[in-house]
């Protein structure tokens, strides 16, 4: 073998030791999770939570007070300044913004992203809202989809709605299907 040749191995294996020990590891864990999955990072984030029989278990929270008073909720994944904050046993909620989901307290499977998205939501399940007040003071409204800066703002108890662009469907407030 020729020097040139042998040096070129040499490298190509030193360079693949190195990538694989470089990508083959895991990072470190800067936030570990307890014993029942639940993750948070933030001043009193996931504060409250008590883990038992089947709930309680997987949330994660990141961000001043996400997730606060949640109890025995499960499945959650809160991040933004008290998103999810009055959460007690909702569950499968998804809250990415500040203060989205902010009253939810028993609602489940909602999705808001944006700020203050699903704002006023105490116990309104299965809603989606993306955008700045979208379904802002929806409550107790279920099935409703909002997309858009201020879509279905004034929409409390109307279910089965989508609305979709800038103040679509703002001032609804009953209004179904």
């Amino acid at each position: 073998m020729n020097k040139i040749f042998q040096k070129t191995i040499l490298a190509a294996s030193a360079l693949a030791a190195f990538a694989h020990g470089a990508h083959g590891a895991q990072p470190p864990n800067p936030t570990a999770s307890d014993s029942y999955g639940n993750t948070a990072g933030g001043t009193s984030a996931l504060l409250s939570v008590i883990p038992s029989s089947g709930q309680g278990f997987y949330n994660t929270a990141f961000g001043w007070q996400a997730l606060r008073q949640t109890t025995t909720g499960y499945n959650n994944t809160a991040t933004g300044a008290v998103s999810l904050y009055f959460n007690t046993s909702g569950h499968n909620n998804t809250a990415h913004g500040y203060g989205t989901l902010y009253s939810n307290t028993t609602g489940n499977y909602n999705t808001a992203h944006g700020y203050a998205a699903l704002y006023l939501n105490t116990s309104g399940s299965y809603n989606t809202a993306f955008g700045y007040y979208s379904l802002l003071n929806n409550t107790i409204g279920i099935l409703n989809t909002a997309n858009g800066y201020y879509a279905l703002y004034g929409n409390t108890t109307g279910m089965n709605n989508t609305a979709s662009g800038a103040h679509a469907l703002r001032y609804n407030t009953t209004g179904s299907s």
